[in-house]
């Protein structure tokens, strides 16, 4: 008895974190734990902290420029008076202070359009990170749904395996009685250890997919041991039928894309970029003031003695105002060839929208294209998993009949194993594309507000601009260099 005690004791030990009860995570909490503890997205973070500051450092520098100094020095030996500018002989203490100040009344404009500059910049950094969050919701959308899949894997692959096992211990009892040979049984044997391996090979990819998840979550290895990844109930709204055109949708996404909206503020930016740099061609005019005073051990009155510190304080205090003018005439050239670079880098940035806009709309249609396809393939793989379990039920009472041999009843069972993961994949598939369209029409499904189009007025929280109005339907403007440029 005690024996038995002991041993109890020793396994609960042993697989005691084993037993733990396991939480249920769904899609929706698998990206909200990657969006608050991903590491990326908190590098961007701090980006958009440093424009921040920037931006804001941009417009103090409009304001004067306000200093303060002092110095005190003993002088011993042979050495110039600072007051007289006589050489003495004598030790002496001198102490002196300044306040100054200057403020910049005109330099080309360039102040102005450099707080418009970090402004973009700070928007764009903004539009950056939400670009990259939307980014991280889908690779987590991906991986969560490669999780769900192999799962899938490793159920069928069970239940292949658990029909195999049914088939060869029949085979065994029908070898016994004569109604099978012992080929039967041996092709039964083989099938059955395939699928073994088969079902391991899916276990370890099962595994190998849960750690890729947890890295882009950041989830501790120990902790996703405790978690257990389930299938989200929540239908996409895109699996609604659907009748959206590419063009329509993306007219109503590109103006609130973050993709596109990043580009927009980077051209803008390097739009002020060329005013900065034109700046440097126009005359600079600046004020400064400044009052300084000193002490001096060696200013004495007609008695030898030392006047003392405030009335010395009062009689040296000098006070200054002025204004400078600053008209450049030849730089070796450097101011015209900044325009052109800033004139360069512009036209990159124009190019570089227009190729976010290109991106997203041929990523739109392919989506949409692809939803479409996946939908009808959805369909047909079940009908063809429905046809191949029938088919493996007949040819079940067949062999057991005698009237096909096992090759063809292995066949037909392969058949449904493979039609089943068939019709999974499809259906993650079309979730996916989903999920991609639903985006596309201004939901973004990981939000805890519910599934909605921003309406007219609407904030996004980081990036404080007006969203559109998405309800009205946008027309997709066509130039030179394509249907993405939209009419603004």
């Amino acid at each position: 008895m005690e024996g038995r005690m002991i041993l109890t004791i020793l396994i609960l030990t042993v697989y005691a974190p084993r037993l733990t009860a396991q939480e249920n995570w769904d899609l929706k909490r698998c990206i909200h734990y990657a969006l608050e503890n991903n590491l990326t997205h908190h590098l961007y973070e701090l980006d958009e902290r440093t424009a921040r500051i920037d931006a804001s450092q941009s417009r103090l520098n409009l304001l004067p420029s306000v200093s303060a100094s002092s110095s005190s020095s003993i002088n011993y030996g042979r050495s110039v008076d600072p007051n007289t500018n006589d050489v003495v002989n004598t030790d002496f203490f001198n102490n002196s202070g300044s306040l100054s100040s200057g403020i910049g009344l005109f330099h080309g404009f360039i102040q102005m359009n450099r707080i418009a500059y970090t402004k973009f910049r700070l928007q764009a950094s903004r539009w950056k990170k939400i670009n990259y969050r939307d980014d991280l919701a889908f690779e987590v959308l991906t991986s969560y749904f490669d999780v769900i899949y192999y799962q899938g894997v490793v159920e069928i692959t069970r239940e292949q395996l658990e029909l195999s096992e049914y088939n060869l211990k029949r085979t065994e009892t029908q070898i016994e009685t004569g109604m099978k040979a012992r080929t039967d049984l041996a092709e039964m044997q083989a099938t059955y250890e395939k699928e073994m391996l088969n079902l391991i090979q899916s276990e370890n990819k099962l595994e190998q997919v849960k750690m890729q998840l947890a890295q882009l979550m950041n989830l501790p290895a120990s902790r996703l041991r405790a978690v257990q990844i389930v299938k989200d109930e929540e239908e996409p709204a895109a699996l609604i039928p659907f009748q959206w055109a590419a063009d329509s949708l993306f007219g109503e996404f590109v103006r609130l894309s973050p993709y596109v909206k990043m580009a927009e503020a980077e051209l803008k930016a390097a739009s002020k970029g060329v005013a900065i740099a034109r700046g440097q061609y126009f005359p600079s005019v600046s004020l400064g003031a400044s009052v300084s005073t000193g002490y001096y051990e060696t200013n004495q009155d007609d008695d030898g003695k030392t006047i003392p510190f405030k009335k010395q304080f009062d009689n040296n205090m000098n006070e200054y105002v002025g204004a400078s003018l600053s008209i450049p005439i030849f730089g070796k050239n450097e101011v015209r060839n900044e325009v052109r670079k800033a004139k360069l880098a512009r036209e990159q940035a124009s190019v570089q929208l227009d190729l976010y806009r290109q991106t997203v709309y041929y990523e739109l249609v392919n989506n949409t294209r692809d939803l479409y396809a996946l939908s009808r393939e959805y369909l047909q793989t079940k009908k063809q998993f429905e046809a191949n379990e029938l088919a493996y039920k007949v040819a079940q009472r067949k062999y057991d009949e005698g009237l096909i041999d096992v090759i063809e009843l292995l066949t037909v069972k392969n058949r449904v194993g493979e039609s089943k993961s068939q019709h999974l994949l499809a259906g993650l598939q079309r979730q996916i594309k989903s999920r991609i369209i639903d985006f596309y029409r201004g939901i973004r499904f990981w939000e805890g507000e519910g599934n909605r189009r921003p309406e007219k007025g609407d904030r996004t929280p980081e990036s404080g601009e007006r969203v559109q109005e998405l309800e009205s339907k946008t027309e997709a403007h066509r130039s030179e260099s394509g249907p993405w440029n939209v009419v603004e």
